[in-house]
């Protein structure tokens, strides 16, 4: 998922094992369970062995994420894209790791075809669909590190490792809420429950591409919930007649995000 694709970041902190959010001086707290997994042994080596992994281990959210007081993000079509795209960007303030949740028109969960949501000008129907791998992302994540939000507000990343979703194993979205449609200069309301998600580690390599043998820092999301994500959509027409076109292979060379909003927020998520 390049962050030229990337039309708007809604960025959080995560801190040690505690969980707190907070959207400006509001410190309400957001329990969120991240058992770390079995301890390693001599006859249970780590699958990481050797690796220093980033993030690794299993992200069980019991709360929901509530944006209602985060401001909303910002949907459009960016200036090499051709579907309507939103972004969450989701990091920790101590520790520069993170994940990715992206939103694209008319492609996976958001496609026209017989049992998929539909297009965000539909609006997209709730219900239980399979996520999305990179390869044809519509709705889904990915983990990542090398985040870095600048003084000048635009966040940088310069990833070395990323856990993307497994395509055998799978995991599973449902759009508990997605309205109305999305119009010019309209604003919709989303929320989203992730379920038996897996997720496979790998390194980057210098050329940004992925270093296919995997690297064991896998992650599993038994539930991760988020609400109230308002996305005010860029008031130009949207693009009509669009064809789908699956995007490029992956590619987390380094890039800057510029023009991003920001929730302040602190989610633990157990190595």
């Amino acid at each position: 998922m390049r962050a030229s694709r990337l039309a708007v970041c809604l960025l959080m902190c995560l801190f040690g094992s505690g969980v707190i959010a907070c959207s400006g001086s509001d410190q309400s707290a957001i329990p969120i369970d991240a058992p770390p997994p079995p301890p390693d042994t001599p006859s249970n080596p780590p699958p990481d062995a050797g690796v220093t992994c980033a993030q690794r281990g299993t992200l069980n959210a019991t709360t929901a994420l509530d944006f209602s007081t985060g401001g909303q993000a910002q949907g459009g079509v960016p200036a090499n894209g051709t579907e309507l795209t939103v972004t969450v960007v989701v990091t920790n303030g101590a520790q520069p790791v993170g994940f990715i949740i992206g939103q694209r028109n008319n492609t996976g969960v958001f496609a026209t075809a017989t049992g998929k949501a539909g297009r965000f000008e539909k609006p997209p129907a709730t219900g239980l669909y399979a996520m999305d791998t990179d390869a044809s992302i519509g709705f889904g994540i990915d983990f990542i590190d090398g985040i870095t939000v600048n003084a000048d507000g635009t966040v940088s990343i310069h990833p070395t490792q990323v856990a993307l979703l497994d395509p055998v194993a799978g995991g599973s979205v449902r759009i508990d809420a997605w309205t109305p449609a999305a119009t010019p200069g309209g604003t919709s309301t989303i929320a989203a429950t992730f379920s038996n998600a897996r997720f496979k580690g790998f390194n980057i390599l210098a050329n940004g591409s992925l270093d296919p043998a995997g690297n064991g820092c896998d992650i599993l999301v038994p539930n991760l919930q988020f609400k109230n994500l308002r996305v005010k959509w860029q008031t130009a027409s949207f693009p009509a007649n669009v064809t789908a076109r699956l995007p490029p292979p992956p590619d987390f060379a380094p890039w800057t995000l510029d023009g991003a909003a920001v929730l302040r927020a602190e989610i633990a998520l157990d190595p």
